[in-house]
This record gives structure tokens, sequence and C-alpha cells, in this order.
């Protein structure tokens, strides 16, 4: 993948999860996503 795509366009992390969070109507909750990631920082 680093071979054919520039290097911004790759992530630096990948963090594994056992569970996304979701609304009630199935969607992942991309806001708590966020919110988790900036208060590990």
């Amino acid at each position: 993948m680093k071979k054919v795509t520039a290097p911004y366009k790759y992530p630096r992390v990948i963090d594994f999860v056992s569970e996304l969070p979701k609304t009630i109507s199935g969607k992942i909750r991309r806001v708590d996503i966020r919110n988790k990631d900036n208060s590990k920082a």
C-alpha cells in the first residue's frame, strides 16, 4: 500500500478495538471515536 499511495494518505497508527460506538439506528458514532482519541493524547 505504501508504494502506491502518497505518505500523507496512509495512516500512521492503527488502533484495534473490540467494538465501535453506535447510535440507536446502528450508525457509527464518529464523534465518540474522535473524543476517545483526543483523550488519549
